[in-house]
């Protein structure tokens, strides 16, 4: 696609929301909605004192496996319930729509007002597909006001943790009942008049006068407010990896943001990276005035359109698919970024540039099937290799969400581990098997269907997997077949 000229992009954005404000017409009903992650309700009450729930919810998914999501409230106002507390610390409530075999993380920071869950399915359960509750929070009511629930980031993955495409819609509770919470002020000592002796008698008969202590006030210190963070245009995941000639996905996605209606951003990539698309986000794509890829550059401009609102909190902006081209490390950087709001106003935004880690086949060592109780620390122990590097040579996006049965390239990534558990190695010095198809095992499959499929014995795939019992393969267990 080719850059479009003439009138400047940050001009043409401006005149789109100027001309789509007047003219513009609703947006036809009936469209396809992508994965989302929302607060279900969006918007609640509670009394001061009293508890109230609201769910985390993803909505029109398929082929989910794990989710992670990190979230903020207002600390001052709400304070976070324990669904467990047989376990050190605070959690939140697993839902019932993934079953979580693997719990990765689930904390609630109440001095901090964050939230960290992060779950996965292990076999034999198999991925899930539609909408239902991720998890379960309890909030009580501190003082009187309203606190957004905000999506920080939040990672949907299909099983070998591959990355799903969501956007998020944040919440709000509104506390009410109780004094609405004001500063306390800073004492200041006034001034105290000199005490009059009382007068005692003395031997000679003279008054004696005797001083009466008088307390000194102590200033009570003033809370220093803190400042929420601002908006941020970040790349997710900020690094992944791709084989040399295949593709992958980045989203561009933006955090902390309020009353946002325009977007426009022009990126530069290194040369062992290509940019072969761009798809449009979830949230600000109503009309697209730019989305071009040409040379190491890409520029996308999109807005809203009347009646669509703004835009506050976390969303994804668009998806960009780099292929990659030669091995290394190459930067995606901003080179400039323009967030508006409906009035065409400039909104402050941060920024952090990505990496896309190009790999080939001579770059790895070879191949070792997840077993009960692994972990990447032990497995990067048992070949000296960094865990991190295996992670983002397999799109892992948590290293801590990895599954039994799950087939993972070990790179050549030396490094010197502190002393740990070691994995059992799979393999040493031999040349890592060329798959030429890969294959998920579906529920009710056997190693013999396999290979009947696929037309290569069952040993042949049972000696490139690491497998020794043929009737020990599961569901969403990922097969090399040679």
């Amino acid at each position: 696609m080719n850059k479009q000229l003439g009138m400047p992009l940050g001009r043409r954005i401006r005149l789109a929301l100027l001309l789509t404000t007047l003219f513009s017409t609703p947006i036809g009903h009936g469209l396809a909605q992508g994965p989302t992650v929302v607060i279900d309700p969006p918007s609640r009450e509670v009394a001061v004192e009293a508890t109230t729930t609201v769910d985390i919810r993803i909505e029109n998914v398929s082929d989910l496996f794990g989710a992670e999501v990190h979230l903020t409230f207002d600390p001052a106002l709400l304070e976070g319930g324990d669904a467990d507390a047989g376990t050190a610390g605070v959690q939140i409530q697993p839902g019932t729509f993934l079953s979580p075999d693997f719990t990765a993380q689930n904390d609630v920071d109440q001095a901090a007002g964050k939230i960290d869950f992060a779950i996965s399915q292990m076999a034999p359960h198999g991925p899930v597909s539609g909408s239902g509750v991720l998890a379960t929070i309890t909030f009580k009511g501190k003082a009187v006001g309203t606190s957004p629930i905000d999506f920080v980031n939040v990672i949907l993955a299909a099983s070998g943790g591959i990355p799903i495409s969501a956007g998020t819609q944040r919440g709000s509770l509104t506390v009410t009942g109780g004094v609405t919470p004001t500063p306390t002020p800073t004492a200041t000592p006034t001034q105290t008049p000199t005490p009059t002796g009382t007068p005692t008698s003395t031997p000679d008969g003279s008054p004696t006068p005797t001083p009466t202590a008088t307390p000194t006030p102590t200033a009570t210190p003033t809370a220093t407010p803190t400042t929420p963070p601002g908006p941020s245009l970040t790349f997710d995941p900020r690094s992944t990896s791709v084989h040399v000639g295949e593709t992958v996905q980045v989203k561009l996605r933006v955090t902390n943001v309020s009353n946002l209606y325009g977007v426009e951003v022009h990126l530069a990539h290194g040369d062992g990276i290509d940019a072969t698309g761009i798809t449009p986000g979830p949230c600000v794509a109503d009309f697209v005035a730019v989305a071009s890829v040409a040379g190491d550059q890409v520029d996308y401009a999109a807005s809203l359109r009347s009646p669509s609102p703004p835009v506050n909190g976390a969303c994804d902006l668009a998806t960009f698919i780099f292929q990659g081209r030669k091995a290394g490390t190459h930067e995606v950087r901003f080179v400039s970024v323009l967030l508006s709001d409906p009035g065409g106003n400039p909104l402050s935004v941060a920024t952090q540039n990505g990496a896309v880690v190009v790999v080939s086949d001579a770059d790895i060592l070879g191949y070792h099937v997840v077993q009960p109780k692994e972990t990447l620390y032990c497995i990067g122990r048992a070949y000296g290799v960094d865990p991190y590097a295996i992670a983002r040579r397999n799109s892992i996006l948590n290293p801590n969400l990895i599954h039994v049965g799950q087939r993972l390239a070990i790179p050549d990534a030396p490094r010197s581990l502190p002393p740990g558990r070691v994995c059992p190695r799979q393999f040493d010095g031999v040349t890592p098997p060329h798959c030429r198809w890969y294959h998920t095992v579906a529920p009710g499959e056997n190693m013999y269907r396999i290979s009947l499929r696929y037309g290569v014995s069952m040993w042949a795939i049972a000696e490139a997997n690491y497998i020794l019992n043929l009737h020990t393969i599961c569901a969403g267990q990922v097969l090399c077949i040679p």
